[in-house]
C-alpha cells in the first residue's frame, strides 16, 4: 500500500510540475502592454472585443488602448517608446520599410478597409466622381495616415495630383462627423460607425464604398488589408510569448465576432468607443461586417495589392526593394487558430 501511495504521489507531483512548467512557459514577457490605436472604428473591432470580453486578460495581459487621430500619430508613439504595439494599417509596414524601420504585422483585423469616401451635401451635385475633387478640402484621419494614402491613390487614378486638393486631419470619430456637418471639409474618407452615421442622414454622399467586395475591386483591384496589429521586429524577437498572447486574443475575438449578432457585437464594445446609439452601432457593424478578418492572416495577394497601390503614387515605395514576406508574420495567428474553441 505504501509503495502504491508513493507511486501515486510521485505521479501527481510530476503532473503538477509539468502543468506548472506549461503555465510558466506561456507567461508573457511583458504583462503590461500599451497599444496605440489609429482608430477605434469598426475595422478595429477584434482589438476592442478582445479588451471588453477579457481575452487579453485571459492571456495574462493588462492591455491599455490609447486612441489616436490617425496612423502617423501611432507610429510616433511606437518609435518614441510610449507604446509597445500599434493597431493600425498594414501599409505602414511598407512605407516605414523605405525609411529603414522594420515593422511586422502579427495579426490582421480586416481583409478590407471598410472606408466610405464621399462628398458633403454642399458638393453633392457638382462632384460626380473623384476627378471633380480638384481644389476641395478632403478630410482624412491624419496627414500621412493610411486614409491619406488611399485618397492619394484615388486622386492618382482620377488623373489628379495630391497638391490639387487640401488635406485636413479630422480623425475617424466624432471629429470627422462634426467637420462634415459644419462644412469644414468638402469630402471625407472614413470608417464605420461614422460612415453609417453620415450617409444615413445624408451628410455624406459616397463616391467609393470600400466595405463591399465590388467596391474594393473598383478602387484597389482586390480586397485591401488595412487594420492590423504590428510591432517592431526587435520587440517581437524579444517578446515572442507576449506577441503570441496578443495573437491568441485577437483570433479568439475574430472567431467570436464571426458567430455573433450585430446586437451582441454592440453589447461587447467598450462603452467609451461605442457612441450614444447602440442600435446605430449595430447597423454600422452590419455594413462593415464582411471586412472583419476571421483568422488574423495577411495573405500574399493582399500584401501585393497594398504594395502596388502605394507604389503607384509614392516614388519611395516604387523604387525600394522591399521583401513583402518580411512585413507580416502569420506564425502567431496560425498557432492561435490551433488552440481556439
Amino acid at each position: 500500500m505504501k509503495l502504491k501511495h508513493a507511486v501515486a504521489l510521485c505521479a501527481a507531483m510530476t503532473l503538477a510540475c509539468a502543468s506548472a512548467a506549461a503555465v510558466a512557459k506561456d507567461v508573457p514577457e511583458k504583462a503590461e502592454l500599451h497599444i496605440a490605436a489609429a482608430s477605434t472604428g469598426i475595422t478595429y473591432l477584434p482589438m476592442l472585443v478582445a479588451k471588453q470580453r477579457g481575452y487579453f486578460k485571459d492571456e495574462g495581459l493588462d492591455v491599455t488602448i490609447a486612441a489616436f487621430s490617425g496612423g502617423s500619430k501611432t507610429l510616433e508613439a511606437l518609435l518614441g517608446g510610449s507604446s509597445d504595439m500599434v493597431a493600425g494599417a498594414y501599409s505602414n509596414t511598407i512605407t516605414m520599410a523605405t525609411k529603414g524601420q522594420h515593422l511586422v504585422v502579427v495579426a490582421a483585423q480586416v481583409i478590407c478597409p471598410g472606408w466610405i469616401f464621399g462628398v458633403s451635401q454642399k458638393h453633392g451635385s457638382d462632384v460626380k466622381s473623384p476627378k471633380d475633387l480638384k481644389g476641395l478640402r478632403i478630410g482624412v484621419s491624419a496627414p500621412g495616415s493610411s486614409t491619406h494614402m488611399a485618397v492619394n491613390y484615388i486622386l492618382h487614378k482620377a488623373g489628379l495630383q495630391p497638391s490639387d486638393v487640401s488635406i485636413i486631419g479630422v480623425g475617424q470619430a466624432a471629429g470627422a462627423v462634426a467637420a462634415v456637418r459644419a462644412g469644414q471639409i468638402d469630402a471625407l474618407i472614413v470608417n464605420d460607425p461614422s460612415a453609417t452615421i453620415l450617409t444615413k442622414d445624408g451628410s455624406l454622399r459616397p463616391l467609393e464604398n470600400m466595405r463591399t467586395a465590388d467596391g474594393n475591386v473598383k478602387v484597389f483591384g482586390s480586397d485591401y488589408p488595412e487594420s492590423s496589429v504590428f510591432a517592431t521586429r526587435e520587440f517581437i524577437d524579444k517578446n515572442p510569448k507576449t506577441v503570441q498572447a496578443v495573437a491568441n486574443a485577437i483570433v479568439r475575438a475574430e472567431k467570436w465576432i464571426a458567430g455573433a449578432t450585430p446586437q451582441q457585437v454592440a453589447d461587447n464594445v467598450p462603452p467609451q468607443f461605442l457612441g450614444d446609439n447602440k442600435a446605430l452601432y449595430a447597423e454600422a457593424f452590419t455594413n462593415s461586417r464582411r471586412c472583419i478578418a476571421q483568422n488574423g492572416e495577411i495573405t500574399a495577394q493582399g500584401a501585393r495589392t497594398v504594395h502596388e497601390v502605394l507604389a503607384a503614387f509614392d516614388p519611395a515605395v516604387a523604387s525600394a526593394k522591399i521583401d513583402l514576406a518580411t512585413t507580416y508574420d502569420n506564425r502567431f495567428v496560425r498557432k492561435a487558430a490551433e488552440v481556439q474553441p
